[in-house]
């Protein structure tokens, strides 16, 4: 009898090479048309940042919600693995033809990544291109001049005082304050033009806490999990503000300075001491460096902002900062963010020449 011949088993049998080389096809086509043929922002809006994509995040979120863990942590992990044993495996069992399983290797890598580019920007991206509000927000040019925000920076400094001896008194556990946001929240988000409900994010712990804390990075929204973590030494004053931040990338506003004016809307509006004494925090720390401030602020909110300061000090390493700064700059830029990093505090120039109403919600264009 005839011995079968058998493949070896880091070879892949003829019809899975063909299943894989499939595959390979399929993503990279399909990337390809998802960043070059980008629908109209208003059709984005329409069908997508309000359409569809709010039953996108229900849907993510009824399987990542309930886990006790991160899953965007786990799934970053797989990758790494399967990443470092795909390379060292093609490269070791092609002794002869290395070159080639180097290139087949990469071929496979970037289609691999083409596959998650897809899922970034369907599952939640494609919200970077939506009516940007500042098209919708209807700001005064000539009350954002310097003089115009020197004067809201005194009315900031006012309102921390008039704040902070009351948000000292709440006293809350972990988290809890998220339920307490959603009334101003899902007010300021419909104002802004959605209308659909996104229950608060769970917060979760991250395995990348202690990156977090060198970068000074207060949040993160992991896009492809619909999962927030935020910064686990943020001052219990910060972390209101720091949440709604968050939970404004998972109701589909991807830009930063967007999602920092929600947060801070939906904060101030609140009569809760401590949410609205955490967005003016928010706001306090995005006024631009050089700004002119004349009102005195009061001790215990100055002792917080001084705390504050001491914390980021203590824990950023300026190297580690500074590369995540360039890095994400980059990465907001090539998601039509012009400003990049420089769009977080975009949002001080519409809480200086945008009209609000008697709630505190911003009056938009008809």
């Amino acid at each position: 009898m005839f011995e079968e011949r058998r493949v070896p088993p880091h070879i892949p049998r003829r019809s899975a090479r063909r299943s894989i080389a499939a595959f390979d096809a399929i993503a990279i086509s399909v990337a390809v048309v998802v960043q070059f043929a980008q629908p109209q922002s208003a059709w984005i809006e329409a069908h997508y940042s309000t359409g569809i994509y709010p039953a996108i995040d229900r849907t993510i979120r009824a399987f990542t919600s309930p886990l006790p863990f991160c899953l965007g942590d786990l799934l970053f992990a797989i990758a790494v693995v399967w990443l470092v044993r795909f390379w060292i495996v093609s490269i070791r069992h092609a002794p002869g033809a290395r070159l080639r399983a180097a290139a087949f290797a990469l071929l496979r890598t970037f289609a691999v990544a083409c596959a998650i580019f897809v899922w970034f920007d369907l599952s939640w991206a494609y919200n970077y291109a939506r009516i940007p509000l500042a098209d919708k927000v209807l700001v005064h040019d000539d009350r954002t001049d310097e003089d115009s925000v020197a004067a809201f920076a005194d009315r900031v400094s006012d309102r921390l005082s008039q704040l902070a001896d009351a948000a000292h008194r709440e006293r809350i556990d972990g988290d809890n304050f998220a339920g307490r946001l959603v009334p101003t929240f899902d007010a300021t988000i419909a104002r802004l033009g959605t209308r659909d409900i996104f229950a608060p994010p769970r917060v979760k712990p991250t395995l990348f806490q202690p990156m977090m804390q060198l970068s000074a990075s207060n949040g993160f929204t992991d896009p492809w999990t619909h999962e927030i973590n935020l910064d686990a030494t943020a001052s219990r004053y910060e972390r209101p503000a720091i949440y709604a931040h968050e939970w404004a990338h998972i109701a589909g506003f991807a830009d930063e300075s967007e999602a920092n004016f929600i947060s801070v809307i939906a904060c101030t509006t609140s009569h809760d001491p401590l949410l609205a004494y955490s967005g003016w925090i928010l706001v306090w720390f995005n006024l631009p460096s050089d700004v002119h401030v004349s009102h005195r602020m009061g001790r215990t909110a100055y002792d917080d902002i001084m705390e504050i300061r001491a914390q980021y000090l203590k824990n950023v390493n300026t190297q580690v900062e500074h590369v995540q700064r360039v890095a994400y700059d980059r990465y907001l830029k090539s998601n039509h963010v012009k400003a990049g990093y420089a769009s977080y505090r975009l949002f001080i120039r519409w809480m200086t020449g945008a009209d609000f109403d008697a709630a505190g919600l911003p009056r938009v264009r008809g």
